[in-house]
């Protein structure tokens, strides 16, 4: 009958109701908020200053490059830099004026991007990474184009010289025709000299065909030579467990378990409140059997709300709806147990200092930054978080992989723990503080 009273009880239910409503609208807020990136990153505005007229086809081949709808070109840089204070661009690619003469002296040169940063760090990532790229392939043009003109040097001094002579020679036959015009009969020498002059302008138009002629060839060897070279090296993506095109499908696992984790927070703060009204009635740890019982069937309605609302905006199979609820279940019973580790202790303020907790986890967790790269607080904290091995688990579950069954061990391992924890407060934890919210007015 106690027991009855316990389960139906306005904080149990409450503690359910909030469960279920956070699981499954937090997540549901953030899912569809974030699919707007990557795809709509093409909506950005960016800038094109070009500062040399003679780089305008390396201006037009960056801006058919961009993957973006909307491109300003100016000419001035000072325009560009009030356009990107303003927010009214996201990114400038300056061409400096004196781009294309230092490529053609072998100095070093560089294109300038400029990135307003003080926009959400998505928008800076997607635009960084554009950046780059367009550096590496106006990089791999300019090596080609100095390649060409290397292998174009050879053959055209040799064809220089080879004119120079040729040219040298028709002087001395011109000379000597000259000299054998002069010996002539003054009456012959007009028609002679005019014939000379036909003959040299006929020479000299030849050598310039010959000339135009074996450059182009020479030209063409080169070009056939270079042909493929800018496509040496492919790049082959291998998507192991892919995730669908979003930032929401990206951060899912990590958005999940925050939305489920926020519902213990506040839940175990009803709990408790249950927990401490019945003390009196029906002892310490009696009221704290039925507490546990109350947060093991908590776990699993609430689990079965927030996996199937899961399920259903990511597209997931039965196998993962089942996978989710048993992870979801699980963490959510072992984060409530550690929510109330605090409350137990101090009662309903303990959850000021849950707050704090939580804000650990959430980076501890690396559902964003990987486990790796943290820094030794976070990797220690780690250890001891329900949120690290859910997140982990979700993304074996969601996106493929074959270590969720150890995630789902750990996290067992650490809620019985956590129970332990709990166990041994209420044994020595003889007085249950109730904060009188009367007395603070």
């Amino acid at each position: 009958m106690n027991f009855k009273k316990f389960i139906t009880s306005r904080g149990v239910i409450l503690a359910t109701i909030v469960s279920i409503l956070y699981g499954c609208l937090i997540f549901a807020i953030y899912f569809t908020g974030y699919q707007a990136m990557p795809k709509h990153v093409d909506e950005l505005t960016v800038t094109v200053v070009n500062r040399n007229k003679n780089t305008r086809t390396l201006a037009d081949q960056i801006e058919k490059g961009l993957p973006f709808k909307h491109i300003k070109k100016v000419s001035s840089l000072r325009t560009a830099k009030k356009q990107l204070h303003n927010k009214k661009t996201a990114m400038i690619i300056e061409i400096p004026w004196n781009f294309k003469s230092r490529i053609s002296s072998n100095s070093k040169t560089n294109l300038n991007f400029y990135i307003d940063e003080a926009t959400p760090y998505s928008q800076v990532s997607a635009l960084k990474t554009v950046s780059q790229k367009i550096g590496y392939t106006v990089n791999q043009q300019v090596i080609i184009e100095k390649g060409k003109a290397m292998l174009l040097k050879e053959p055209m001094t040799g064809l220089e010289k080879t004119v120079q002579t040729k040219q040298a020679q028709l002087q001395n036959q011109l000379q000597a025709k000259k000299q054998q015009i002069a010996q002539a009969p003054e009456a012959q020498q007009p028609r002679l000299e005019a014939l000379l002059k036909h003959q040299e302008l006929n020479a000299k138009q030849k050598l310039e065909a010959q000339v135009k002629q074996q450059s182009k060839a020479i030209r063409n060897r080169v070009s056939d030579t270079y042909q493929d070279v800018d496509h040496s090296v492919g790049t082959n993506l291998v998507r192991v467990h892919p995730v669908k095109t979003g930032m929401n499908h990206a951060l899912a696992p990590f958005i999940a378990n925050i939305a489920v984790y926020l519902g213990t927070l506040i839940g175990a703060l009803l709990l408790y409140g249950t927990y401490a009204k019945f003390v009196p009635i029906v002892g310490r740890f009696k009221s704290f059997a039925f507490l546990e019982t109350a947060s093991i069937l908590l776990s699993i309605i609430g689990s079965l709300f927030t996996s199937w609302s899961i399920t259903g905006f990511m597209g997931l199979g039965g196998s993962q709806f089942a996978n989710l609820w048993l992870n979801h279940g699980l963490e959510i019973f072992g984060s409530l147990n550690f929510n109330l580790i605090l409350v137990l202790l101090l009662g309903q303020i303990g959850t000021a200092l849950n707050i704090f907790l939580t804000m650990i986890q959430v980076v501890s967790g690396a559902g964003m930054i990987p486990l790796v790269t943290l820094n030794s607080f976070f990797k220690g904290a780690h250890y001891i978080s329900p949120m690290f091995y859910s997140i982990q688990a979700d993304f074996n579950i969601m996106f493929g992989g074959s270590q969720a069954g150890m995630y789902l061990g750990q996290l067992v391992l650490l809620a019985l723990g956590i129970l332990i924890v709990n166990i041994v407060i209420v044994t020595f934890r003889k007085h249950q503080p109730i904060l009188d919210f009367h007395q603070l007015s």
